[in-house]
Order: structure tokens, then C-alpha cells, then sequence
């Protein structure tokens, strides 16, 4: 046996072709896969946030994860050459995190649903099955990663492809393009993908029955552009203008709203970085040769192409206040009474004060849509010796165009409670030379010459 993987090591020693023919028998190349299967692959845009999906049914059907789309009120679906169109929740299948959303079916004209691994080949689902996990992870769009099924469960397929934030809903397929499982979960290092045999329950329910005569508007919706904020000028911006966070807020009664630009989220990551650096200097400024640099690079290259915080918009995140609970309020005033001593050791209890419904922009009397509209669970908690806060609100993400503020005089933002959504619970009506669209203008100054 010795002998004989010595004479098959000289073999390939000296016959470099020989060992070129061996390796391609035993790699396997992914490329033709993923231009098969690319098209009908899409990136799904909900209220929480983005997941992937893909086409099911030549009547514009597509499959992604309930935790992708639930409670959701703005649903659309983006495709591979990025545009995106509205979709609407044709069937749910909570218990096992499936769900089916529908666009227009004349936007997947040209399409091919993917192939669902049929019954009778399911058994050859085993450990070291080669997979491809397809979806749209952190801030890209349409990655594949590939890796093996680990161990096959009833209903769940484990294996050690990779799955990110934003993958969930795309589909696991084998090497021969057929779906396997739905992308869903990853834990400690493992990826997890719902049984393809789960959806194809789900295709057969009543609730598909008529979904072929519901068809959202065809009509392609705003998207954010492909430029990324440039990282050259982000670093400028960081290192030579202080941080200054109400420059960036508003008072929206109950709520607080923020402006969210690229440049005010580097300098939230930096400034623990800048102010370690200042205070070495401090200290031993004098005695450190060949000059002293805050920081060198904050942001590289790379980072455009890998956080989210880089896109090319302008967010308002719109967030509930807290404060003391009714009974609190009582207890302090009861306490106050009594006299200091009773306020110092009088328990109390804290709360949102608000739950956001909706958010609206208007330039110059022009209601403006969003890119994207979002409504987010916020969750807060603490609980120490004489105060707790345990509790969640919803808040609103509404993603805008930078070019939104960079043109128009007068911007007025209204923000909506949920226990009043018919009511407007705030107006704030803010001019060109007000602090904030200066800021959000300065923020992207000269970010286009950079491109």
C-alpha cells in the first residue's frame, strides 16, 4: 500500500497535466450554478428590515421566512438587476417559519422558478450532501456560499454553510439547482435551513388557491443608489469635525428623532478611539517622535462594500421617550410629601412613553415618499434596586434620498402616535439655514467628486 502512494506521488510529480485532470474531478465549480439561479433569486424588504426570498411559481410567487415578513406593513421585492416593486402576504406558516408573498406577475416574466428537490429524492438528503446557500447577508445583495448538510432532522437541515443576518428566506440548493431547504437560522458556528418538504405543504394550502387574481402594482418602487458614501472623505469628515449629537436630533414630543447620515454614525464608532488617542498625547505628547496621528484610517476601502452604514441615504429614526409609570409618578409625589429621604428610597417603575404609526416628510408643501419605510420593535430593559424598565415600543426607520435635503427651503416632518394614528402628534417645521439640513447638507458635501 506504502509503495504504492509512492509511485502515484511521482506520478503526479511529474505529470503536472495529470494532476490538473485529478483536481477537477474533485473540485467542483459553482459559477454556472449561480448564474442559473441568480434571476430568480430576490432580496425582500419588510418593515424590520431585509431578508432573502425566491421564485416559487411563474405567477409571481416567492418564498421566504415568516420572521422576515411578520407584522410587517410595507412589503416589496427586489430582483437581481435591483429593481424593486411592492409584494403582498399571500399565506403564513408561523409554526414553521415559512411564509409566500406575491408581486405582479408580469415583473417575473422571463423568469424560471427554482426546482423543489422532488419527494422521492429526498432521502438522499444525508450528511456531506454538497449545498449552496443563496441570499442577501448584512449589506449585500445576492452572495452564495457553499458547504455541507451536517445532519438532517425532520423538519431542519444543519449544516456549516454560511447564513448572516439578511440570508433568511433564500434558498439551500443541491448541486444540481433543486432547493433543499429555506435558509433561516445560524447558532454558535452552525446554519440551519427549514425542510424543503415544509414548503411544498405551504404551496398546497387553500390561501394559494386564488392568489393568482391578486396582482400589486407592477410599478418599479425608489431605491437607494449603488454609490457608496466614499471612505476618503469619511475620514476627514471624522477626524476634522467634533461630534456634536443635537445637531442631529429634534424634539418630536414623546418621540426623538434622528437624523442617521454615514458621517454621524462614524463619528459614534470613532470617538472612543479619537479621545484614547488625545489622552496619550496628552501624556506623552512631547516625547513621541515623528509626530502624533489621532488615528490612522478609521475606514478602509473594504468597508463599502461591507456595512450597511454606508449607503448613500439619509435615515430618521423616530424613537419613543420614557419615563415614569403612572403609579410611579404617584408614589414620587406621596414620597415627596413625606420628605427627602422617602424620595430616596421609594421604588420606582419606568416606561415608553409612546408607540410610533408613522412618519411623514414634506419639502416645500411636497409630501415626499420614503425609500424605504420601517417600523421596528425597541426593546429596553434594567432592573436595579429601586428602579426597573422593562419594556418595547415600536420605532420608525424611514430611509430618504440624500438629495431629499440637498434642494427646498422649508421641510416639515409630522410624526404619528399609534394611540392617536389618525392625529398628528408632532409638526416640526424646520428651514433651509435650520441646524439639521445644514448638518445633513455638510454631511454630504463633496461625497460626488469622490465617486
Amino acid at each position: 500500500m506504502r509503495r504504492l502512494a509512492f509511485v502515484l506521488l511521482a506520478i503526479l510529480a511529474c505529470s503536472p497535466i495529470r494532476a490538473s485532470q485529478l483536481v477537477k474531478t474533485v473540485a467542483y465549480d459553482y459559477s454556472a450554478l449561480y448564474e442559473s439561479l441568480n434571476p430568480s433569486i430576490a432580496k425582500i424588504h419588510a418593515d424590520s428590515g431585509t431578508g432573502s426570498g425566491f421564485l416559487v411559481d411563474a405567477a409571481g410567487l416567492f418564498a421566504t421566512n415568516h420572521h422576515v415578513v411578520k407584522n410587517t406593513r410595507f412589503l416589496a421585492v427586489q430582483f437581481s438587476d435591483g429593481k424593486r416593486v411592492k409584494a403582498e402576504i399571500i399565506a403564513l406558516s408561523p409554526r414553521y417559519d415559512i411564509a409566500i408573498v406575491k408581486v405582479n406577475s408580469q415583473c417575473v416574466t422571463g423568469m424560471r422558478p427554482l426546482a423543489l428537490l422532488p419527494e422521492s429524492d429526498q432521502a438522499g438528503l444525508r450528511p456531506g450532501t454538497p449545498v449552496a446557500a443563496f441570499g442577501s447577508p448584512l449589506s449585500q445583495t445576492f452572495l452564495m456560499t457553499q458547504g455541507i448538510i451536517s445532519k438532517v432532522e425532520q423538519n431542519v437541515l444543519l449544516g456549516d454553510f454560511l447564513i448572516q443576518p439578511g440570508n433568511s428566506g433564500g434558498p439551500l440548493v443541491d448541486l444540481e439547482g433543486r432547493v433543499v431547504g429555506i435558509n433561516t437560522f445560524a447558532e454558535g458556528g452552525i446554519s440551519g435551513a427549514v425542510h424543503v418538504h415544509l414548503l411544498k405543504d405551504l404551496l398546497k394550502s387553500p390561501e394559494l388557491k386564488d392568489a393568482g387574481t391578486i396582482e400589486p402594482p407592477p410599478d418599479p418602487l425608489q431605491n437607494t443608489r449603488g454609490q457608496r458614501y466614499p471612505t476618503e472623505v469619511l475620514k476627514n469628515k471624522v477626524l476634522e469635525e467634533k461630534l456634536d449629537l443635537k445637531t442631529y436630533q429634534i424634539d418630536g414630543g414623546k418621540f426623538v428623532v434622528t437624523a442617521i447620515t454615514p458621517v454621524l454614525v462614524a463619528k459614534l464608532q470613532i470617538q472612543d478611539d479619537l479621545q484614547q488617542a488625545a489622552n496619550r498625547y496628552k501624556r506623552r505628547g512631547k516625547k513621541i517622535r515623528g509626530g502624533y496621528e489621532p488615528i490612522d484610517a478609521p475606514f478602509y476601502e473594504w468597508h463599502r462594500n461591507a456595512v450597511s452604514s454606508l449607503d448613500y441615504a439619509v435615515t430618521f429614526e423616530v424613537k419613543p421617550d420614557f419615563g415614569l409609570t403612572g403609579g410611579s409618578k404617584w408614589a414620587m409625589a406621596f414620597a415627596a410629601i413625606a420628605g427627602p429621604q422617602t424620595v430616596a428610597s421609594t421604588p420606582v417603575n419606568y416606561e415608553y412613553k409612546a408607540e410610533f404609526q408613522d412618519f411623514k416628510l414634506y419639502v416645500d408643501g411636497k409630501l415626499v415618499e420614503p425609500i424605504t419605510p420601517g417600523r421596528q420593535i425597541t426593546e429596553m430593559g434594567f432592573v436595579r434596586p429601586l428602579a426597573s424598565f422593562i419594556d418595547e415600543a415600536y420605532s420608525g426607520m424611514y430611509v430618504y434620498s440624500p438629495e431629499t435635503f440637498l434642494a427646498g427651503e422649508e421641510f416639515r416632518l409630522e410624526i404619528y402616535d399609534a394611540r392617536e394614528p389618525e392625529k398628528v402628534h408632532k409638526s416640526v417645521t424646520l428651514k433651509s439655514d435650520s441646524k439639521l439640513i445644514k448638518q445633513i447638507r455638510s454631511d454630504f458635501a463633496g461625497s460626488e467628486e469622490q465617486e
